[in-house]
């Protein structure tokens, strides 16, 4: 389902697919998964927010050793606070910023 919905966000969202660099992907799945996490948003916007996060994990390159599993360690964190009951989500969102400003960094390079 991850990759269904990173399919559909790429023709939606992004210049066509030969022209999108991971970093680029993972910056737009950044915000629309931020763009989703508000303070007591319904659990649909909750469940794109999980789709959006779910999409980064098709992202991540298994063999880039530490950082693949550091990256897939946060984006476990995210969905297991999204899945907590009364959660703030601001930790979620903090998260999310941070790695998004990495990712930016990365495809401005």
């Amino acid at each position: 389902m991850a990759t269904s919905y990173l399919n559909a966000y790429r023709h939606a969202y992004l210049a066509p697919l030969e022209t999108a660099t991971s970093a680029e992907l993972a910056v737009e799945l950044c915000d629309a998964a931020l763009l989703r996490l508000r303070p007591g948003a319904p659990s649909a916007r909750l469940l794109e927010a999980q789709q959006a996060i779910s999409a980064l994990v098709t992202l991540v390159n298994p063999d880039a050793g530490e950082v693949a599993t550091n990256l897939l360690r946060l984006y476990e964190y995210c969905l297991h606070r999204i899945n907590t009951p009364d959660d703030d989500l601001e930790s979620v969102r903090a998260t999310l910023s941070t790695l998004r400003s990495a990712f930016a960094a990365l495809d401005a390079q």
